[in-house]
């Protein structure tokens, strides 16, 4: 049950444990490999009496000149740093070096012949002595310290990582003004993922806002077409029906449609529900002025055999309201030119108005926009420019230098090798 709940804590306490683990696992293996390395104990003995028979070899050779075996004495324990005290055969002291040594750690009789002249007394400085116990608390010690740093860098790591958890988290509760602000800690791909959950917010906030203004434009927008309809009902009710009232339902009721096209155009662009088929657009183009009731002859068509793959509803969409746009806001349709450069198909609509004023040229594109105080629902341009990014071309308006406005609509054709 503790090992469950250990692997479905918190990932900085996973770290932080994981990392202990290591550590400790680490140290045992440096343990085991520092003790299969130290020299083994019967040559550390074998090694200590060589040094014993070649100490007591020397003092033999001085015992009888006490200054030879002062400074004998004196030479050892500088080369070796350690205290020395020197006993006779009775066991009393006879000379000392340092502050002597009441409690040696080595003791080196000196024979001569059968019987023993003295015993040389070592004694080790404390300092200089690293008994077991004290490895092994360097080695502990040494375990918790990197513990503690690895704790401090495992949060470290998921600070920004919980930012983003309770930015999420935000959002998910309707706060789309949340963001995560990292600071310091925004690098790597940490700050690659914080800025695309961000990016995300601020795309839902700005889709929201699109929605919430389509839903107030149409309820205004389509109150009314229906208001005169509900007119020119009761109009027909009360009167017999002529044909100037039965044209006035139609063009109301054709607003009405157009109004619904636009609106599943956009759904469908929200969604990416395409329907790709070989077209051509030339004939798209054709269906659109004969829908928009414009002179077919102002067709002019550059590109006979061109095709293109699209979803031929919203391409009679984006043509329509090209035309749409022309005839309400450009003072008509002057020439539509289908044309073709290089590896794009355009279409362009060519009006007969004052062209866009130039602080505006740059906005005709944007949604919900209405220009020169229009009463539109200002999804027109708007749709032709998604449409267009959503086969993979674009759009774009411009004013022309004899007058009038141009706008352009790009979509990539078909090589003569994919109509075979």
């Amino acid at each position: 049950m503790r090992f469950r709940r250990f692997l479905h804590a918190r990932l900085h306490r996973q770290l932080f444990m994981w990392l202990g683990i290591t550590i400790l696992f680490t140290g045992m293996v440096v343990s085991v490999v520092v003790s299969a390395l130290r020299p083994d104990a019967s040559s550390m003995e074998s090694d200590v009496v060589r040094i014993q028979h070649f100490i007591g070899e020397r003092f033999q050779r001085v015992w009888d000149v006490p200054s030879e075996r002062h400074t004998l004495a004196v030479d050892i324990a500088k080369a070796f740093e350690v205290d020395l005290s020197l006993l006779d055969g009775a066991r009393k002291p006879v000379d000392k070096v340092g502050s002597g040594c009441d409690k040696p750690q080595l003791s080196v009789p000196i024979p001569r012949g059968s019987h023993t002249l003295g015993v040389l007394q070592v004694c080790i400085d404390k300092r200089r002595r690293v008994p077991g116990i004290t490895f092994v608390l360097a080695i502990t010690a040494a375990c918790l310290t990197l513990w503690g740093a690895s704790g401090v860098l495992a949060r470290k790591m998921m600070r920004p990582l919980s930012d983003l958890i309770r930015v999420t988290r935000e959002i998910g509760s309707g706060n789309l003004l949340s963001r995560v602000r990292l600071g310091r800690h925004h690098m790597g791909e940490v700050g690659v993922l914080a800025d695309s959950v961000n990016d995300m917010a601020r795309r839902i906030e700005r889709q929201l806002n699109d929605q919430r203004e389509l839903l107030a434009a149409v309820s205004h927008e389509i109150r009314s077409p229906l208001a005169r309809l509900r007119l020119l009902t009761e109009l027909l009710r009360s009167s017999s029906a002529d044909s100037g009232t039965l044209d006035k339902v139609e063009r109301e009721i054709i607003e009405v449609d157009d109004l619904i096209g636009k609106l599943l155009a956009n759904s469908r662009l929200d969604f990416g529900t395409l329907s790709l088929q070989t077209l051509s657009p030339c004939a798209l183009v054709q269906r659109a002025l004969e829908r928009a009731s414009v002179d077919p002859s102002l067709l002019r068509d550059e590109a006979p055999e061109a095709e293109v793959k699209g979803d031929p509803t919203l391409l009679d969409r984006a043509f329509c309201n090209l035309l749409e746009n022309a005839q309400k806001h450009g003072g008509g349709v002057e020439s539509v030119v289908v044309s073709g450069a290089g590896q794009q198909l355009r279409v362009s609509v060519n009006d007969r108005g004052p062209g866009f004023p130039n602080e505006t040229l740059g906005r005709v594109f944007d949604a919900f926009y209405r220009g020169n105080g229009s009463s539109s629902l200002g999804l027109g341009l708007s749709l032709v420019e998604r449409i267009a990014r959503a086969h993979g071309g674009r759009a774009w308006a411009e004013n022309r230098t004899d007058g009038g406005a141009s706008v352009h609509f790009d979509i990539p054709k078909l090589a003569s090798a994919s109509r075979d």
